[in-house]
């Protein structure tokens, strides 16, 4: 039975995909292994996943602008830097086999130098997606990387030829999102388009907003919180007034929200993979979303790829979904 440890700093202060996939995972492999989720968040008790917590300052995590973020140099690379100097100690106790490091940056760095020392394996997600970040990871060479999409592999494997590449795609648990579960009763007006995700400049909720703008028909539902909130609610009340509505519910309350929507939508620049879109077709939802090679892999036909700065073109799509 293998000791496994999954780095997650934002476990238990957020629920993006990242730390769903924290969760779900260490869920899965407690069967086999001895598996424990290294935190910096409150620790609430899941489905008999352990979970041992860092005490340091937290925030809310914020997109990185400029040459310190560029260098993991910002505020945010920072505290997860001194996380994981903090995380060693416990490491080397629990004598893991193998170290899962989810916040990149300087944390990937500390752990392959660690692994080296102690005798472990690093596997590190490619979660940021094909661009810098991820090629910083695969710079320490990993023992494993794991591409998200078939794009992703064949970028990594010539980026780095030496680190062992698998390609492996995220999933969905379809006890929890299905189209069965009981739409939550939302006062707006109806079809409802979905929009879950952190608010955060790159994801371009606010051309979402302009795009249903738009319509007279469609209404939007904004699952999620972040440093853009009060701007997003400000314009999205001015455009829309009483078709728009903004919740930050619990994950599991998450299916019911998606299945009181009609279409899904995310207008992000890029997306490594993106949980919320296998998380919103389960539930039986159209969508449409930023043509790019990644999210044609992920969405097939199940949706329409646009472009989200055509805002007339965006807003059309919306409503033929």
């Amino acid at each position: 039975m293998s000791r496994i440890a999954i780095l997650s700093f934002y476990t238990g202060i957020v629920d993006r995909g990242v730390e769903t996939f924290a969760f779900e995972m260490s869920k899965r492999l407690k069967n086999n292994h001895q598996v424990v989720i290294i935190q910096a968040g409150t620790i609430t008790q899941q489905a008999g996943v352990r979970a041992h917590q860092i005490n340091i300052d937290t925030d809310q995590p914020k997109s990185s602008k400029g040459i310190f973020g560029k260098l993991y140099l910002d505020n945010q690379s920072r505290k997860i830097f001194l996380f994981t100097l903090k995380a060693i100690p416990q490491i080397i106790k629990g004598k893991f086999d193998l170290i899962i490091p989810l916040n990149g940056g300087w944390q990937v760095s500390v752990v392959r130098i660690l692994t080296k020392i102690i005798g472990a394996k690093i596997l590190v997600s490619g979660h940021a997606g094909i661009g810098a970040d991820d090629a910083w990871n695969l710079f320490w060479r990993p023992d494993a990387f794991v591409a998200l999409t078939s794009a992703q592999e064949s970028w990594a494997q010539a980026l780095s030829p030496e680190t062992k590449v698998e390609m492996i795609p995220n999933g969905v648990d379809l006890a929890k999102f299905n189209p069965k579960i009981k739409p939550k009763e939302i006062k707006l007006k109806k079809p409802i388009v979905v929009c879950a995700s952190a608010l955060v400049p790159y994801k371009r909720i606010d051309l979402t907003i302009k795009a249903i703008a738009r319509s007279k028909d469609l209404s939007l539902l904004i699952l999620g919180d972040g440093e853009m909130q009060g701007y997003l609610d400000s314009i999205g009340k001015r455009l829309l007034k009483n078709r728009y509505l903004r919740l930050n519910p619990q994950y599991s309350e998450m299916p019911s929200y998606y299945r009181a929507g009609k279409v899904f939508t995310l207008a992000s620049v890029t997306e490594a993979f993106g949980i919320s879109y296998l998380e919103a077709m389960a539930c039986n939802l159209s969508v449409v979303t930023t043509s790019d090679s990644s999210r044609q892999e992920i969405i097939g036909n199940a949706g329409i790829l646009t472009d989200p700065t055509n805002i007339k073109s965006y807003s059309k799509d919306l409503e033929i979904a």
